[in-house]
């Protein structure tokens, strides 16, 4: 650890600073100098340790004690030493924590380090030469509070760095917990639920991404006729929005809803569209986002709704949707999944909208793609409604057909959040994760105003409770330009047959190619699980020959994963694998006894027999859709008389 001493302060700060990433160096170069020394004072202890101490609010606290080295070396010892692959540490403790966790942790490990206080992370700046440590490439610093970290942590979820990031060891330093634990635990409490959200981004299993390929490619046709969403952006602008969800509470703002007529924009979540129609609401859009069969089953089947509605459903919904909708459609590509983006770059046109974890996420982000403003929250309770009601009673999930999903709900924790009304009312794990996802899309779009006009339910964070009979007074004043279907129909006109024609050709030799690779990584993968197996045979033997090739096999096969990991589209159908075997074997531990090699490569080996049926069960998709695609072509020639 070397300490800049007290004339060497901005030459360590400039050396500091230029190793930082640029939102970091911009984060620190913002602050105030005048603010920054009222805040912080340094001096040096009797063995020349910096040590610091702390202004806020007329008050001085000690962020390091008179003996910091040795109060680091004591905290340390606190941790548990379980030879985690990542620490997220709570605090940086001045240099000190953040030095000591450096000097013992595993080479492997990467360390997340929250600084809640940038005057504090700037300070550390000028004292310790954090050179050794940004070298590593194993430190990842997020200052400041959840807002303004939020969008470096996404990014850090979605990167190869925090990859195998499954089983963390959590680390509050000792000014963390003296100085600011409220802050720290904001900001735990904030890692953790971003970590549950951002994990459903992931898929379910390989089951549900098989499902997802095979929809969208039997979508492929409805995304070849029909416009793509960029014909409806900013169409909407400064139009009031009404978000319809299907709470207990929609019931009680049926009558008020029929006021809107036509002069306001109306788009419903999938479950709500049944309640809507039987009391003779019409809305300009329903929203769909599930994959399975229920939506067809429920939804849309021996169902007629309205040409006035137009369906705006994710491209990967289940086939029968689409034909069985009478009005005007768009498939929809879903932002930030691979899969998703695969098909746009060959059959889109690189429009594309975030679908969160929830329909009512999709809605919200639609609302705003079309430029709405203000968006108002009708029926998105996140709670029980009365006598543990799910839904609205005209609902589908509140029939017979629905006992199911009501009992699957009921199922989940029940946990109690605030109210719109002001008191402490009955939910559950699943909507809490929902609502949090929710306001995290609510906070990203300051430049909109939303209210939550919702007869009860949880409040949202981020929205303005009102009453829904005053927005509609205040808002609709006069009718929409246009309503959303007259604007597809318009754009559904001017597509070219042939080219969309010419983009389905290119991608069915795509998708042959991807059949290829898919087929050569089953076999590939194979070949390593059998390697794998050699290498539990072989450490029976302990012989330093031996000892050599299980290193070298156990690296490359790590390495393997990260190169799999790598092609964004095998990504896309191992992930969840990935996940799960990074935990197994993190939760091993540090690999230092033979049992631990051989436990190693127990799981590696059964991670490359899971991925090899992955890979084979794409590859015999991929070439049966192939086909089905150049079936399809060559029926459209003859049909031509080609």
């Amino acid at each position: 650890m070397k300490i800049a001493g007290p004339g060497e302060t901005e030459a360590m700060y400039e050396k500091n600073l230029a190793l930082l990433t640029p939102w970091l160096r911009e984060s620190v170069s913002g602050i105030s100098e005048e603010e920054f020394k009222k805040r912080i004072e340094v001096s040096y202890n009797s063995e020349g340790y910096p040590v610091c101490r702390y202004h806020r609010d007329g008050v001085c606290f000690h962020i390091t004690g008179e003996h910091p080295v040795r109060e680091a070396e004591a905290w340390y010892q606190s941790i548990p030493q379980v030879g985690s692959a990542e620490i997220f540490l709570y605090g940086t403790g001045f240099g000190y924590a953040l030095f000591e966790v450096f000097a013992h942790k595993m080479p492997h490990t990467l360390v997340v380090a929250f600084e809640q206080d940038l005057f504090l992370f700037k300070a550390m700046l000028f004292y310790f030469d954090l050179s050794p440590i940004i070298q590593t490439r194993k430190i990842i610093f997020l200052p400041g509070d959840s807002s303004y970290f939020k969008k470096a942590f996404e990014e850090l979820f979605f990167s190869m760095l925090f990859f195998s990031t499954t089983y963390p060891t959590t680390a509050f330093t000792l000014p963390a917990v003296r100085n600011f634990k409220k802050e720290y635990l904001e900001i735990h409490r904030f890692a953790f639920q971003e970590l549950t959200l951002l994990t459903s981004y992931l898929g379910n299993d390989h089951k549900d991404n098989m499902i997802g390929l095979n929809n969208l490619m039997a979508n492929a046709g409805e995304i070849l006729t029909n416009p793509y969403v960029s014909c409806l952006k900013e169409k909407y602008r400064n139009v009031p929005a009404f978000l319809i969800s299907n709470g207990p509470s929609l019931d009680r703002s049926m009558p008020l809803l029929k006021k809107i007529r036509g002069r306001g924009l109306m788009i419903a979540v999938e479950s709500a569209i049944v309640p809507l129609t039987k009391n003779g609401i019409n809305p300009d859009i329903l929203t769909v986002q599930e994959r399975t069969k229920y939506t067809y089953l429920y939804h849309f089947k021996d169902r007629t709704y309205s040409p006035e509605i137009a369906l705006l459903a994710l491209a990967l919904v289940d086939p029968r949707v689409f034909p069985s909708f009478c009005g005007e459609k768009i498939p929809i590509f879903r932002q930030g999944e691979e899969l998703n983006r695969w098909f746009n770059r060959n059959l889109g046109d690189g429009s594309e909208v975030d679908a969160g974890a929830n329909v009512s996420h999709l809605a919200l982000n639609l609302a705003v793609y079309l430029g709405a403003d203000p968006i108002i929250l009708v029926g998105q309770d996140f709670a029980y409604g009365p006598g543990g009601a799910t839904h609205s009673r005209d609902a589908v999930a509140s029939q017979e057909k629905g006992k199911r999903a009501r009992e699957v709900l009921h199922s989940i924790p029940t946990v109690y959040v605030e109210g719109n009304n002001g008191k402490m009312i009955p939910s559950n794990r699943l909507w809490e994760n929902f609502r949090f996802g929710m306001e995290h899309i609510i906070e990203g779009y300051p430049e909109h105003h939303f209210y939550n006009a919702t007869a009860g339910g949880a409040k949202i964070r981020g929205t303005e409770r009102a009453e829904l009979d005053g927005l509609i007074r205040r808002y609709c004043t006069i009718p929409i330009p246009r309503r959303v279907n007259e604007i597809i129909a318009m754009n559904k006109r001017k597509i070219s047959p042939e080219s969309r024609r010419i983009l389905l050709e290119k991608f069915s030799s795509e998708v042959e190619r991807c059949a290829v690779r898919f087929r050569s990584l089953a076999g590939e993968m194979n070949q390593k699980k059998l390697e794998c197996e050699r290498m539990i045979l072989l450490c029976v033997r302990k012989t330093s020959e031996g000892r050599q090739a299980l290193e070298e096999v156990y690296q490359r096969n790590i390495a393997s994963f990260y190169q799999y990991a790598e092609d964004s589209l095998c990504r896309s159908f191992f992930q969840q694998l990935n996940c799960v075997y990074f935990y197994l074997l993190d939760r091993l531990g540090p690999i230092d006894t033979t049992e631990k090699i051989a436990r190693a490569f127990g799981i590696q080996s059964q991670f490359f027999h899971d991925l090899r049926a992955v890979s084979q069960s794409l590859s015999v998709s991929l070439e049966e859709s192939a086909e089905d695609m150049k079936a399809a072509l060559r029926k459209e020639a003859g049909e031509r008389g080609e």
